[in-house]
């Protein structure tokens, strides 16, 4: 017996089969999950502004090892793919993906379903384009059931259908803001406002992933406002949450996203701006937010710049970068950070450095000059010094009394 239950927990290491299962029986099968029939509990539903209409689809699921809930990558599965025909429009992704639960029957032979909730943002005609499951031992069904003969469709007639704008005050914003993230919720035939309305404002993977909930709230005339104190070149975007139909996946009646236009403020400072020739002259500053990751410095030629040192930013906003000129004469040097749009170009204030013969002292600044009262005025004053401690020298010697020599 106990032979019997190390042997188990090996197979379950192994291949996770259940205590007491029939390892021939599992190794057997090696066909993925067959599709039977499909239903949709609607055909055609009409729709208007924030109306939601439930509309359940269910699928018939077969395979010897059972059908499994979760794949190898941690997706929900079964699960079906619905798609507007002739593609997306503006008012939505064009695309609804659906977790199937089962609700009948077993994971051998049973009926998984998925209730959708149609929004009027869905106006026009979709088809049930995917379905996927995958079996207990691997075995994959990924098929478009239009393909084997199941055509379904969908005819969403949509009137006065929500719409949002959204957009970001200053464009573009120069370094870390403020920001202003602004728009407004309205209805398409009316122009009327979505007053008081719950929304979702979010960022990059707030938008669609996990279970959100609403973070604001729309005024009396559909508008919706909020400052963001450090903003990012990331994805904001808004929207009207409906109930998901995906396990960790947000599903809106209406969406949209932007992404906010950041110009780099870049400040600046040279290891010295009086140099002899020769000389390396260091640069460093910050260009904030992090955006970028390159910066150039450049130095004026008559009415141009030119490049003479580029690097990329440390720590995404840090910058560190050399110059040296052999020549006498001055010199306008500034940092750019680029980008393709020109707009978003941050750049410094310009750094006057002169190179100088004497040069400017210190690591590298060459002789120290010579300051204080003018040259000449020095060597007539040393002369008067001079002839003044020469007569002081004969006086004392005519003030000396006369050495006698002492009698034998």
């Amino acid at each position: 017996m106990r032979g019997f239950r190390i042997a188990a927990a090996i197979a379950l290491a192994a291949g996770g089969l259940a205590v007491g299962a029939s390892p021939a029986s599992a190794a057997a099968d090696t066909t993925a999950p067959v599709l039977g029939d499909i239903t949709v509990t609607h055909e055609t539903v009409a729709v208007a502004g924030l109306d939601l209409v439930p509309v359940t689809i269910a699928v018939e699921l077969t395979d010897e090892s059972g059908v499994k809930v979760v794949d190898e990558s941690g997706e929900m599965r079964p699960g079906i793919v619905l798609s507007r025909e002739g593609g997306p429009t503006p008012a939505d992704r064009g695309i609804s993906a659906a977790d199937l639960k089962l609700t009948s029957g077993t994971e051998k032979d049973g009926v998984w379903s998925a209730t959708v909730h149609v929004p009027s943002t869905w106006d026009g005609r979709w088809q049930l384009s995917q379905v996927i499951a995958v079996d207990t031992v691997g075995n994959r069904l990924d098929v478009d059931p239009r393909t084997v003969g199941k055509t379904r469709t969908l005819q969403v007639d949509g009137t006065n259908l929500p719409a949002v704008t959204l957009r970001f005050t200053p464009d573009p914003v120069v370094g870390n803001g403020p920001l202003t993230i602004e728009g407004r919720f309205h209805y398409t035939d009316t122009g009327e406002g979505i007053a008081n309305q719950p929304i979702l404002l979010g960022v990059e993977g707030g938008c669609v992933e996990g279970r959100a909930k609403p973070n604001l709230t729309t005024r009396a005339d559909g508008t919706f406002s909020k400052v963001e104190s450090a903003p990012s070149r990331l994805t904001y975007c808004v929207g009207i949450l409906r109930p998901p139909t995906k396990e960790h996946q947000n599903d809106f009646i209406v969406i949209t996203s932007e992404v906010p236009r950041i110009k780099p403020a870049v400040t600046v400072a040279a290891s010295e701006t009086t140099v002899a020739p020769g000389t390396k002259v260091t640069f460093t500053g910050t260009a904030v937010p992090a955006v970028a990751s390159k910066a150039e410095l450049q130095v004026q030629e008559d009415s141009t710049w030119r490049t003479v040192d580029s690097g990329d930013l440390e720590s995404l906003t840090r910058f560190t970068l050399d110059a040296t000129q052999q020549e006498v004469g001055t010199y306008r040097y500034r940092v750019v950070v680029p980008d393709d749009d020109p707009d978003l170009v941050g750049i410094s204030e310009t750094i006057t450095v002169e190179v100088t013969e004497s040069g400017g002292g210190g690591a590298g600044g060459g002789t120290l000059p010579i300051t204080g009262a003018p040259l000449s005025a020095l060597l007539i004053g040393g002369a008067v010094l001079l002839v003044g401690g020469a007569g002081l020298v004969v006086a004392g010697r005519r003030r000396r009394a006369p050495v006698t020599a002492s009698e034998d």
